[in-house]
């Protein structure tokens, strides 16, 4: 009876051990609860040999998945698309590259600042993607999560049916426009033309001094993107520069070309049309005016800001008025004869600083 006694004693008193060993060992781990996937860190006991001859080893998970963890880094470059930093925003890549650099840093802190599949991103970037055979902007629009207004109006796209294969276009990640700072814009001015709140284009672009802005510079505007792609639609001049983007008055036959004619300059283009054919504004401004001028006969003439004046000549009637607000396409006269004019047509100018310019490059084709 006494043998089985002095057994069992000293079975006890070995678990004791065993289990001093495990809490207070050298190579005892400490308990990662609380966090993500804490039965990775919940210390592993294994026991090897035999009772009394074997010894107790506590391993800490958690190593594998960490390394898993952190080779999500290179996904973004194995897909082919180029990330830049917006302007005001900190490079999130140096964050965590300086940081597995240091070596010496805590591979938990580390690894959570690798983005990872899926998983929303606070703060907007900009990518690159370059089209495949057989993408549209809709297919692009709907693999990155945004509209195509937006692409739209960060790439300044005027025919959005026509995309090349091996064309460029930047991604902005969030539903918004990319605007260029031009001289003389205040964040005010921006604010303004795109219906957007100051303080949202500040949160947004991480100003620190919104009253320092350089021209040149580039804001995310955000939820512009309709706005934009609107104001696109309009743009006339870019960079000091005009543009082909004016739509056609009336449709019909050329008979008279800018330039040299019968000793003198013709300042614009004659299309042949019959009397009464509506007459439509070739862009959105306003009406300067509208009635009989010299040998223009009935004219309208259209402001349309920056310069840029447009003029509708040997109309039989007017449709608007000096200070009306026209669209682009919108009805403003009926052609005619009247004035200085061998016949039926339209005389159409587009004037630029006050020079007139051929229209024959600045219509849409």
């Amino acid at each position: 009876m006494v043998k089985p006694l002095r057994h069992a004693t000293v079975l006890f008193l070995l678990g004791l051990l065993a289990m001093a060993s495990m809490l207070g060992g050298e190579n005892a781990q400490p308990l990662g609860l609380g966090g993500p996937g804490e039965e990775d860190w919940f210390p592993q006991v294994r026991y090897g040999g035999v009772l009394g001859g074997g010894e107790l080893e506590v391993v800490a998970g958690g190593a594998e998945p960490l390394a898993a963890e952190a080779s999500l880094g290179t996904a973004a470059a194995s897909q082919g698309v180029a990330a830049e930093r917006l302007p005001g925003r900190p490079d999130p890549s140096v964050a965590s590259a300086g940081a597995s650099a240091a070596g010496g840093g805590d591979p938990a802190e580390a690894s959570a600042s690798v983005d990872k599949p899926g998983e929303a991103v606070d703060e907007p970037r900009l990518l690159t993607h370059v089209v495949a055979r057989g993408e549209t902007l809709w297919d692009i629009a709907r693999m990155y999560g945004i509209d195509v207004d937006t692409i739209v109006a960060v790439n300044d796209l005027v025919d959005i049916n026509r995309l090349q294969v091996g064309q460029e276009l930047k991604i902005l990640t969030i539903r918004g426009a990319l605007h260029t700072v031009q001289r003389g814009e205040s964040l005010w001015d921006i604010a303004r033309a795109y219906g957007v709140a100051m303080d949202e284009i500040v949160a947004t672009n991480g100003l620190k001094d919104p009253s320092r802005l350089q021209v040149g510079q580039q804001l995310i505007i955000p939820g512009a993107q309709a706005q934009a792609a609107a104001l696109r639609r309009e743009t006339l001049v870019s960079n000091g520069q005009l543009l082909r983007n004016f739509d056609w008055p009336v449709s019909g036959r050329i008979s008279s070309r800018f330039g040299p004619r019968w000793g003198r300059q013709h300042q614009g283009l004659d299309i042949a049309v019959p009397t009464g054919t509506p007459v439509r504004a070739a862009a959105a401004g306003t009406v300067t005016y509208a009635g009989s001028m010299g040998s223009y006969g009935i004219i309208v003439i259209i402001d349309h800001g920056n310069g840029v004046e447009t003029r509708y000549a040997h109309n039989s009637r007017v449709a608007v008025k000096v200070g009306q607000r026209v669209k682009r396409g919108e009805l403003i006269a009926y052609s005619g004869n009247t004035g200085n004019s061998t016949g039926p047509h339209l005389h159409f100018e587009i004037r630029y600083r006050g020079t007139a310019v051929n229209p024959e490059n600045y219509l849409k084709r």
